[in-house]
């Protein structure tokens, strides 16, 4: 606590997207935290949904999206935890995700400083060594460009916000989800992770 500099980096918000998970874990097992300790406050958020872990599933116990209520006024309680480590705005917001119909790795991001437009570049141009990008101008239902999801709409007339938009919210200064593919390995989709993770903190450093 008290670095100039302050991250949140979360993971398993869907149950079935394990390589999040394992690249926190991974991140801690490994001290690749050590040479961020001198600037960087950091939370970790490792698996906000254990039973969608335990049982593979996208949903928690009571079958809802997690990431689909951080809208609401009553969600379910995971969100509500996840909400709480939110009240404070961060420089940024790391969400790790997987998509199983991806031919590469891609990313949404949503920022509050028109400089850091580029960031999501350099994770990419990172990234690129170890997983090829997804260049689809399509992904996910959305326009990309480059491997980088286009957000056209403003985020506060929608029905329903996911954790990314209620960071950018709360004052977060940028927000990144993540996305590798499950096409890949275990190890290939943490160590693509890692990159994006260490270039994201690098580039506020």
């Amino acid at each position: 606590k008290g670095n100039k500099h302050k991250a949140l980096i979360s993971a398993g918000i869907h149950g079935d997207e394990p390589g999040g998970v394992e690249t926190i874990c991974k991140f801690l097992e490994n001290n690749q935290f050590k040479k961020f300790s001198e600037e960087w406050e950091l939370t970790f958020l490792p698996c906000l949904n254990p039973y969608g872990y335990e049982y593979e599933s996208r949903e928690n116990h009571e079958g809802k999206d997690l990431n689909r209520f951080f809208k609401d006024f009553n969600p379910p309680d995971e969100v509500t935890f996840a909400k709480s480590t939110l009240e404070n705005p961060y420089h940024i917001t790391i969400e790790l995700h997987e998509d199983f119909m991806s031919s590469g790795y891609y990313l949404y991001q949503l920022g509050n400083y028109p400089e850091d437009v580029y960031l999501g570049s350099k994770i990419l141009q990172a990234v690129k060594q170890v997983m090829p990008i997804n260049l689809d101008s399509e992904i996910d239902g959305h326009s990309a460009e480059e491997g980088i999801i286009i957000h056209q709409s403003d985020f506060k007339s929608m029905d329903w916000w996911p954790m990314a938009y209620y960071s950018l919210y709360k004052g977060t200064r940028m927000c990144l989800t993540l996305e590798t593919s499950t096409k890949f390995s275990m190890e290939k989709r943490i160590k693509a992770h890692l990159i994006a993770i260490n270039t994201a903190l690098t580039y506020f450093s």
